[in-house]
């Protein structure tokens, strides 16, 4: 699976070791915004551009359509996220 990047301009291929999205966005040297890490406090919501997203901890807040949790949450697609 391939994750993009949009505002930033990068994009790469998912690895599965990497424990969230949120991680795997570091690996990738961006610096996106969070707090708990843990889908608590939805400081790392970020708008899901494309594809689709699988909680592995489910968030407290709901979410509208078109955003994710990037401290809970891995690519089931191809995806690509504002940051």
């Amino acid at each position: 699976m391939r994750v993009t990047f949009a505002r930033s301009g990068r994009s790469a291929d998912w690895s599965p070791d990497a424990y969230s999205l949120l991680e795997f966005a570091e690996a990738q040297g961006l610096n996106p915004a969070f707090s708990c890490r843990a889908g608590i406090c939805s400081t790392c919501k970020t708008k899901l551009v494309a594809g689709e997203v699988s909680y592995f901890e489910e968030p407290l807040e709901e979410l509208q359509d078109g955003e994710a949790l990037l401290c809970c949450s891995k690519p089931v697609t191809d995806v690509v996220l504002d940051i």
